[in-house]
């Protein structure tokens, strides 16, 4: 029986150094996985690198995966270079508490779900991306924007003062065109045109014609073409149409479909809409310039304070792809 308990104890001591060796090893790195560069001493791994690089061909046409080798050589830069940009983000994220916590990542998950339905993860699959990866991925994104939305969007603020005065250096920006609201009767030949005229200058309803005559698909809506700016129709029958006074009908015009006649049923002069009617939308321009320049200085600053070290040995290597 003493025998038998030594023996028991004699392989939990064995066991026992095994596991600390094991963790030992692994604290001290006696197998390394590969890494392409470190970030302030983060390691960015080759595995991750090799996935990223491979989304990136699958979606190069095949021509040039196989033949452009200085796009290619850009192409892994590149990934290489985002990869360590996102990785400073990270590490910045860390420094200010922020995170992406699992009810936000579900909740996320749940809405882009939604938009597509039943169909999601075989949409996923279709395009050789696995569902643990893609999460993955979301989750980042998702830590980014609110990074971003902390550091820079959330601390710009535009006065009223700010926009108007956007407003009065920017007015070209939003004018808007003439518009007609236009209806037709196109028909192919020109004595069925002639027809058609005479009963209108008899009085006759123009949307009636349209739906009996017309050939256009509009021809179901009474011939409405809805509202239309200059050169949207071809040359003759847009300068027929921009000549033609509200109510009145046009003569026959010829284009390659045949032969049209016009009513033109309302007209909305060329004008610059109030600072009112754009206000917004001049707030949300300044707000995107604003926050590009800004976003621009704030990476720059952090990648300039950040220690980057890429392994040249690993990446003059052939990834595999």
């Amino acid at each position: 029986m003493e025998k038998n308990e030594s023996m028991m104890s004699k392989k939990s001591y064995v066991f026992l150094l095994a596991l600390f060796i094991l963790l030992s090893c692994e604290k001290m790195d006696f197998f390394p996985r590969a890494y392409v560069a470190t970030v302030n001493g983060e390691k960015i791994y080759l595995e991750e690198y090799r996935y990223r690089l491979n989304q990136k061909m699958a979606m190069l046409p095949k021509d040039v995966a196989a033949n452009e080798t200085r796009y290619i050589n850009r192409l892994e830069e590149e990934v290489l270079e985002n990869m360590i940009t996102e990785k400073i983000m990270q590490q910045r994220a860390r420094e200010l508490n922020i995170s992406v916590n699992n009810s936000e990542l579900e909740n996320k998950i749940s809405e882009i779900k939604k938009d597509y339905g039943d169909n999601f993860v075989y949409l996923l699959a279709q395009k050789n991306v696995r569902y643990d990866h893609w999460k993955e991925e979301l989750k980042r994104e998702l830590l980014i924007q609110k990074l971003i939305a902390a550091e820079i969007s959330d601390k710009i603020r535009i006065s009223n003062d700010d926009a108007e005065d956007y407003y009065n250096d920017h007015r070209n920006n939003y004018r808007v065109e003439a518009l007609v609201r236009v209806a037709q009767i196109v028909v192919r030949d020109l004595d069925t045109a002639k027809q058609v005229l005479t009963l209108l200058n008899a009085g006759e309803d123009f949307a009636a014609l349209a739906e009996k005559y017309s050939t256009g698909p509009e021809a179901s809506n009474g011939g409405d073409l809805g509202y239309i700016t200059r050169d949207v129709m071809p040359e003759p029958l847009d300068d027929v149409i921009f000549k033609l006074p509200p109510n009145k009908i046009s003569h026959i015009a010829k284009s390659s479909y045949g032969f049209h006649i016009f009513k033109v049923t309302d007209v909305q002069k060329a004008r610059t809409k109030s600072f009112e009617e754009v206000k917004e939308e001049v707030i949300a321009e300044i707000r995107a310039q604003k926050e590009e320049a800004a976003f621009v200085n704030w990476l720059n600053t952090l990648r300039l304070n950040a220690v980057v070290k890429k392994e040249s040995a690993v990446l003059r290597k052939k990834v595999s792809r």
